[in-house]
């Protein structure tokens, strides 16, 4: 009996189609044998390895045409987009939700940040991130320049940098100003990544028109920072969202939400700032020449000396 009890089964590939397409077609939903691991499979998904019974039969072009390819690039198995929906009709609702356990169908939150940044950088890098205009560029000290450039470059090249940098911080400070909601660490850290996939989103749908007119309108140039508005508010929103199960004011609420938004973007500002310090320091010990021209020029004295007396006005 013990043999039995942990010997393989192996399982001829042409009989086990044969054996699912009789399953699949029979009303009473006999149970077939798992194609991967061999267990009996009475329901959809094997019980032992979770693999789906449903599709296993012979690939076929048509199969691959009109199902498999739209379902990775659209469907994604429901989760990413199912998630996006719910981020933007009921966030808090949704990571009360995930954090209680309820996540089968939601994208893992990593992944929907990682893959939500790689495309919206791959649809902004195909427009041009440049926030400058060639005509303002020139009028620039070279330093300036080639550290807006080196910026750019370490950006488009490192999307997901910046979010290493500010993810661990922004949880710290929602889970301590946010504290009522009763999320820890680890939890908030994960809500954070919905919250900043779904920002990036917003910030690319409202970004991506003004950079694309910007060469064409130049004045919209000075309002791409109002980019940043549809973040704010947003995030404002999710947090107001994730105290409403408590019993607090609901002007503390919006008080903690939007004091931990304001305290987020400074932390952002603050990020950006080191790395443009890190990026000069490093042009600088490159080639310290680029200091010079941040100087002021000094006019000569024998150019002084000769320069015409002013005239006196009558």
């Amino acid at each position: 009996m013990e043999s039995l009890a942990t010997s393989t089964i192996t399982i001829d590939p042409a009989l086990a189609h044969s054996v699912h397409g009789v399953a699949a077609h029979s009303s009473g939903h006999a149970p077939a044998a798992c194609l991967n691991c061999g267990t009996l499979v009475a329901d959809r998904f094997c019980g032992h390895c979770g693999q789906d019974a449903h599709h296993t039969h012979r690939l076929t072009l048509r199969f691959l045409l009109l199902h498999d390819l739209p379902h990775s690039i659209w469907h994604v198995d429901k989760g990413i987009g199912y998630t996006f929906r719910q981020m933007i009709t009921r966030p808090g609702a949704t990571l009360h939700e995930y954090m209680a356990g309820r996540r089968a169908q939601h994208f893992r939150p990593i992944s929907y940040l990682l893959l939500i940044c790689a495309v919206c950088m791959l649809l902004l890098s195909a427009v041009g991130m440049n926030p400058m205009a060639a005509s303002q560029q020139a009028d620039m000290p070279r330093l300036v320049q080639l550290t807006m450039e080196r910026y750019m470059q370490l950006y488009t090249k490192y999307p997901t940098l910046i979010y290493v940098v500010l993810l661990p911080g922004n949880a710290l400070l929602a889970t301590w100003l946010l504290r009522p909601a009763r999320f820890n660490f680890a939890e908030m850290l994960l809500g954070q990544a919905f919250i900043s996939g779904t920002t990036t989103v917003i910030s690319t749908v409202v970004m991506l028109p003004m950079m694309l007119l910007t060469p064409y309108f130049p004045v919209l140039q000075q309002f791409l920072v109002l980019g940043m508005l549809p973040f704010m508010v947003y995030t404002a929103w999710v947090y107001r969202q994730l105290l409403e199960p408590t019993r607090m004011p609901v002007e503390d609420k919006w008080v903690r939400s939007i004091g931990t938004v304001v305290l987020q973007t400074l932390l952002l500002f603050a990020s950006i700032m080191v790395v443009y310090v890190v990026i000069i320091f490093s042009l600088v010990r490159q080639d310290p020449t680029l200091l010079k021209e941040l100087q002021p020029k000094k006019v000569p004295n024998s150019a002084a000396r000769h320069a015409p007396a002013p005239q006196p006005t009558r």
